[in-house]
């Protein structure tokens, strides 16, 4: 009988857990905004990609492949590593902003960001 209920507790547990780590995945978008604030793109367009020494990104979601990885004569370097999920995520956070669905946190490294 004690094993039963071990066996049950266990797999309780491990439903549990599973529930948890799949409440924790973040959107595209949200993933997107971690890239944005990771890849420090924020120093030059700004916060929430609105321009300030870079161009306004908003909008811009469409042609961000190419820009990244091969840079600007503007003076954007190129990022030629980024994956293209990373880029793809990037499109998600830019198409989200100013819409209901924009991610605003701050702490890309916090495993689900709060703030």
């Amino acid at each position: 009988m004690n094993r039963t209920l071990n066996r049950h507790g266990l797999a309780a547990g491990a439903a549990l857990l599973l529930t948890a780590t799949m409440a924790m995945a973040l959107t595209p978008a949200e993933e997107g905004r971690r890239v944005y604030l990771r890849e420090n793109c924020y120093g030059c367009h700004g916060g929430r990609a609105g321009g300030g020494m870079g161009p306004n990104l908003r909008g811009e979601a469409d042609d961000v492949s190419e820009a990244v990885h091969q840079g600007e004569d503007e003076g954007m370097p190129a990022y030629p590593k980024m994956s293209s999920l990373d880029i793809q995520y990037l499109q998600a956070y830019f198409r989200s902003i100013r819409t209901s669905t924009e991610p605003t946190f701050t702490h890309w490294w916090e495993a689900v960001p709060t703030r």
